[in-house]
């Protein structure tokens, strides 16, 4: 989401590129006829945007595209202006910015009001955020609890900006013993999360693996990786992963090489350092487990033999492993998506907090003739620019 920051302010920020700093000072009189405007680290799919002091327009001009050239981009980029009230106007590309690339931004105030010689001009500089990306192994597991010989592998790709479907899909390729294996992609997140499943995987009688082959080219980034996922062998019952979910409900996840017998008793079968009371839940070849209160710090996870798989054989051999529990930050959020509230006695708000004794809770009222002017640059769930249609009640 672009930045919007006072116009006469001090603004500094540093091209990732050079390690150079950019804007390292804005002209304070623009102040007096720009109250804000799009600037800092942006994505590629931003779009510029400047907020006049003052009324510039009627407002039967809202919504019109501008005819004059009021911004110049360097280097170039094709687009059109439009007015979104009386007195923002915002650049719209015609195609996304180049990540990693600093754009120096030249908005012809002089043009559009009368102002002094010297503020004609109201130049700055910002920077679209480098792409990246970070390949993480969620699990590997059977299709079915009845087929063992059948496995996927599950995972997701995370890019720090939004990526094309087609280019995502062509950074994995994965094979098996020099053979190919299919990778199927599911894009959310605004093209920046993208799940992949490896398919058909063959388990043996012997150990193996699948050499994944991770290459940025496609988006541009000069970043390739080697991965190597483990394949145990048919009979080899064991445990694979394990991770802690820092999530509301803390819990530790266990993954196992076979799928589990989900009415298994795991009383004293699975420990959390000296905890007790401790919850669990089965499902396909994962455990969750649940401590009666959020931890903090290191524990020593240990798992007996005697876990059953599917088929009801037993883990061999018992294992115990270090997990760290981290520390949340002070956090707020709210545990629905809700946009309009109904005026009715009793009203509430549902809230999730972390590590927080009390929370003030602001509210800011659009007011109905203004809702037209709100969904000018919002949705119905948006919080941009809510100062100049709303006010605290």
């Amino acid at each position: 989401m672009a930045v919007a920051v006072a116009a006469a302010a001090i603004f500094y920020y540093t091209d990732s590129k050079s390690n150079k700093t950019l804007n390292p000072t804005i002209n304070p009189a623009f102040g007096e006829y720009i109250s804000s405007y799009t600037a800092g680290m942006i994505n590629s799919g931003s779009r510029i945007r400047i907020v006049l002091s003052q009324d510039a327009v009627d407002f039967a001009n809202v919504g019109d595209e501008i005819t004059i050239k009021l911004f110049e981009l360097s280097p170039s980029i094709k687009g059109k202006t439009v007015w979104l009230d009386k007195r923002t106007i915002e650049f719209r590309p015609d195609t996304r910015f180049i990540s990693g690339q600093t754009y120096e931004v030249r908005f012809n105030l002089g043009r559009l009001i009368e102002v002094p010689k010297a503020l004609t001009m109201f130049s700055y500089s910002v920077q679209v955020i480098p792409q990246s990306y970070d390949v993480q192994i969620e699990n590997v597991k059977s299709y079915s609890k009845s087929d063992l010989k059948r496995q996927k592998i599950e995972g997701i790709l995370l890019t720090a900006d939004f990526a094309e479907d087609a280019a995502v899909e062509g950074m994995i390729s994965a094979q098996q013993d020099g053979n190919s294996l299919k990778v199927n992609w599911t894009h959310t997140g605004e093209g920046k999360q993208h799940a992949f499943v490896v398919e058909e995987v063959l388990r043996k009688d012997a150990a193996s693996s699948v050499k994944l082959a991770i290459s940025g080219k496609s988006l541009g980034v000069e970043q390739t990786e080697d991965r190597e996922v483990e394949i145990p062998a048919l009979g080899d019952f064991k445990v694979t992963n394990i991770r802690v979910d820092q999530s509301t409900a803390q819990h530790v996840v266990v993954q196992f090489s076979d799928p589990l017998n989900e009415r298994q008793n795991l009383e004293g079968l699975i420990r959390i350092g000296e905890l007790s009371s401790l919850d669990f839940e089965i499902k396909e070849n994962e455990i969750r487990i649940y401590p009666p209160v959020r931890q903090t710090g290191v524990k020593t996870l240990t798992i007996e033999a005697g876990v059953l798989n599917i088929l009801n054989y037993k883990m061999s051999q018992a294992s115990s492993s270090e997990i760290a529990f981290e520390q949340l930050l002070p956090a707020v959020r709210f545990t629905t998506k809700g946009s309009v509230l109904p005026s009715s006695e009793g009203l509430v708000l549902p809230f999730e907090a972390v590590n927080l004794k009390a929370v003030d809770v602001k509210i800011i009222q659009i007011y109905e003739n203004n809702i037209l002017q709100f969904l000018q640059v919002n949705s119905l769930n948006g919080n941009e620019e809510l100062r100049r249609v709303g006010k605290y009640t």
